[in-house]
C-alpha cells in the first residue's frame, strides 16, 4: 500500500532531479505502512465481511471506514452443522477458521501433533468444504439439512479452536436474517423499521422511540459476534500515469496525504543529518535527541502523532 506517489511527494518536496528516486520509491511503503500501523485502520478500498457485537443500538459504528458500499446486513446465526473427529487414537482435536483458512489440530494418542490447513477459497460452498475436511483421516462434518449444502462458505463465522473430539464439536455457524440499514455518518449504519416484517427494507428510521419498535426490535441485539456486516469501506490510493492509465489523485483526505508528504520529507531528511535531532542551542551548543529506539519512520510518526489523531479513532 502506497499513500503517495514519487511524482507527487516531489512536487510537494520541490524537488527535480532524480538522484534520490529510487530511496524515495523504497521509503513509500515504510512510511504508508507505519502511518497505516499507527492509526490502527486500513486505508484502501477494501471489502468486508464483518462479524461484529451488537450493544442493543440501533446505531452500529463498523470498524473500518470511511464506507462506500454497504452491501448486506444480517441479525443473528444460525448453526448449519459440525466438524468432530471420530479417531479412537486421538486424545485432543479442534477447529479453527480465520476467514481464509480452515485449521484442522490433533493431539495423538502418542502425543504427536498434527495440523492440516485447508484453504476455503478453493471449497466455496458447504458441501465442497465437507468433502474436503472428510478426505482428512479422522475428521467428519454433519451438515443439519441438505440445504446447508449450497450456502457459502465465506460467510461462515471465525472459529476460535473449537474442541472437536467426543463429546465436543465445532459448529459451522452462519448469519440469520438479513436487515434493512442505512449508511448515517462515515462509519456509521442504522437499523431502520421495517414494522412486523423482519427482513423487509420498506421502513423509516428507528431512532425515534426505538424502544417501543414492533418487529425487528429496539436495535442491533446484544451479543457477541452476532451480527454480519458485508461492506466496502476505504480511500482510492493516489497512482501516476502508467501506459495509458491517466494519473490518479485518489480519495485519500488532503489533511492525511499533507501528513503523508510531512512524514516522508523528515525521513528523507534524516539520511542527510541525525533523525533524533529534537532541539538545539547556540549557546554552549546542546541538543536533545528523541525517540532514538524507533527508527527514522517511526521518530517522524512519532513528532506528528497530533496532526495523525485527527484521522485515528480514539477509544476509551
Amino acid at each position: 500500500m502506497n499513500l503517495t506517489t514519487v511524482t507527487r511527494f516531489k512536487v510537494f518536496a520541490g524537488m527535480t532531479g532524480t538522484s534520490q528516486d529510487s530511496l524515495i520509491v523504497s521509503l513509500i511503503p515504510q512510511v504508508s505502512d507505519q502511518i497505516a500501523k499507527y492509526l490502527k485502520r486500513d486505508l484502501a478500498v477494501t471489502t468486508y465481511l464483518s462479524w461484529v457485537d451488537g450493544t442493543g443500538s440501533p446505531i452500529l459504528r463498523l470498524e473500518q471506514w470511511p464506507i462506500l458500499s454497504l452491501y448486506q446486513v444480517f441479525l443473528g446465526t444460525e448453526t448449519a452443522g459440525y466438524i468432530e473427529n471420530t479417531s479412537a487414537t486421538v486424545s485432543r482435536a479442534s477447529v479453527s477458521f480465520d476467514g481464509t483458512n480452515l485449521s484442522l489440530t490433533l493431539i495423538s494418542t502418542a502425543g504427536v501433533v498434527t495440523t492440516t490447513d485447508l484453504p476455503v477459497g478453493t471449497s466455496k460452498i458447504l458441501s465442497t468444504l465437507k468433502t474436503a475436511i472428510e478426505a482428512v483421516s479422522g475428521w467428519s462434518v454433519t451438515l443439519n439439512s441438505t440445504d446447508y449444502n449450497s450456502e457459502p462458505t465465506s460467510m461462515l463465522r471465525p472459529i476460535y479452536a473449537a474442541s472437536a473430539v467426543d463429546p465436543d464439536t465445532a459448529d459451522l455457524v452462519l448469519p440469520d436474517s438479513p436487515v434493512p440499514v442505512k449508511v448515517i455518518a462515515e462509519d456509521m449504519i442504522e437499523l431502520l423499521n421495517s414494522g412486523n416484517d423482519p427482513v423487509g427494507f420498506g421502513g423509516g428510521s428507528i431512532v425515534p422511540g426505538f424502544d417501543a419498535t414492533t418487529g425487528i426490535g429496539p436495535g442491533f441485539p446484544s451479543g457477541s459476534a452476532n451480527i454480519l456486516v458485508y461492506y466496502k469501506a476505504g480511500y482510492t490510493l493516489p497512482s501516476d500515469a502508467a501506459g495509458e492509465t491517466p494519473a490518479s489523485d485518489g480519495t485519500l483526505p488532503p489533511g492525511l496525504a499533507l501528513l503523508v508528504h510531512q512524514i516522508l520529507q523528515d525521513v528523507l531528511s534524516s539520511t542527510k543529518y541525525n533523525s533524533n535531532l529534537q532541539s538545539e542551542s547556540i549557546g554552549n551548543y546542546s541538543y536533545s535527541l528523541s525517540a532514538q529506539d524507533k527508527g527514522a519512520v517511526l521518530s517522524a510518526i512519532n513528532n506528528r502523532r497530533k496532526d495523525l489523531d485527527l484521522f485515528k479513532r480514539i477509544t476509551i
